[in-house]
């Protein structure tokens, strides 16, 4: 049986039941049988990898609620415009077809204007939506569509581009968040245009994707890949370019009001140089931290309900920060210490402090 609504064998039923009864006082509105079964089969409906799984993601959904990003929150502009991909239209089945011009994306300029957990929103923000879309779409057909297409055309993609910590960490961040939160999301991804250097960064990340994801790539250089593009999609959905018969109304098949052309981002939008606590604040503390040095800065919370914030940068390096309530014999840490690799930006973070005392 197919683990699908409607194909359940009788083992697949009862884990399906098991889960309904071990979660029936934390599942979320949205959180129909459609989406335990993504779960479960991406775990092989064995039950304790399953409860463990939607355990964490019902975690992450306290930090990242639904209702939130579908109601609320609105990505920054320069994201909107140079990350987030439109949907194209819709493959032979209904689902929805994203394609992505990785290639030409400035990615390292991203990573220089925007703070990575803004990314990390953004993306969930992105992935939402998406499902959402889904849903009306499938009340629109009658035919329940749960999966996604992606086009990722590499055509243009170097090194310079890529080769960052940072980027990197924030592809391992991506590929975390889809395959532990969005389980059986994924219909096809063609990654096309693929260049020499592919396969060598292909190895970084292929642990981290299950075997099901694996099965879902296909991975294609310059050639092959049109003729398979429209084995799943109708010509009409695709600029000519990418193998289809569309074109912008001006004829232009290269269709740049569909697939964006990113233009590297202006220097003068990074955060370097912008800084969110008020530097002329006297209550603003400004330290350097020398190489493989620490730093304490002393604070006292004389009222109840006191932020106590941080901004730091750093350059090709690591930092950790913490904080806790230093008084008595065994300090209380209430932020845990966090690694930060700030390179190029400002990272910043905050603490509601609920009692007076003394902190650092």
């Amino acid at each position: 049986m197919s683990g699908y609504v409607g194909d359940l064998s009788p083992s697949q039923e009862e884990a399906l039941k098991q889960m309904k009864e071990i979660f029936k006082d934390e599942m979320l509105p949205r959180h129909d049988d459609h989406l335990l079964l993504q779960f479960l089969r991406a775990r092989r409906f064995d039950l304790k990898k399953t409860e463990d799984m939607y355990r964490r993601h019902l975690e992450f959904r306290k930090e990242f609620p639904e209702d939130y990003f579908l109601n609320e929150y609105a990505p920054p502009k320069i994201l909107a415009e140079h990350l987030l991909p439109p949907i194209v239209g819709y493959d032979k089945e209904g689902c929805p077809v994203r394609l992505v011009p990785v290639g030409h994306q400035d990615i390292k300029g991203l990573l220089c204007c925007v703070r990575r957990p803004e990314i990390r929103k953004c993306i969930t923000w992105f992935l939402d939506t998406d499902k959402e879309e889904m849903r009306k779409r499938s009340k629109e057909t009658g035919v329940h569509i749960e999966k996604r297409t992606f086009i990722f055309d590499l055509d243009g993609l170097s090194l310079r581009q890529i080769y960052r910590r940072d980027v990197y960490e924030l592809a391992i961040s991506f590929i975390k968040l889809y395959e532990y939160n969005y389980p059986e999301n994924l219909k096809m991804a063609f990654i096309i245009n693929t260049p020499s250097f592919f396969y060598c960064l292909f190895n970084m990340f292929k642990a981290l994707l299950s075997e099901d994801t694996m099965k879902k790539l296909k991975i294609y250089g310059c050639n092959g890949w049109k003729e398979d593009l429209r084995e799943h999609m109708d010509a009409d959905i695709l600029p000519v370019i990418f193998g289809g018969t569309r074109t912008d109304p001006d004829g232009d098949p290269t269709c740049p009001s569909l697939v964006r052309v990113f233009n590297p981002i202006p220097k003068e939008l990074y955060l370097r140089n912008v800084n969110c606590l008020n530097q002329e604040d006297e209550n603003v503390c400004r330290v350097v931290v020398g190489r493989r040095s620490k730093h304490s800065i002393p604070l006292k919370v004389d009222v109840p309900g006191s932020t106590v914030g941080w901004e730091v940068e750093c350059s090709k390096c690591d930092i950790k920060v913490s904080l806790l309530y230093s008084e008595g014999k065994c300090p209380e840490v209430v932020v845990k210490p966090k690694v930060i690799n700030s390179d190029y930006g400002l990272e910043n973070g905050c603490y509601l402090a609920e009692r007076t005392g003394k902190c650092e």
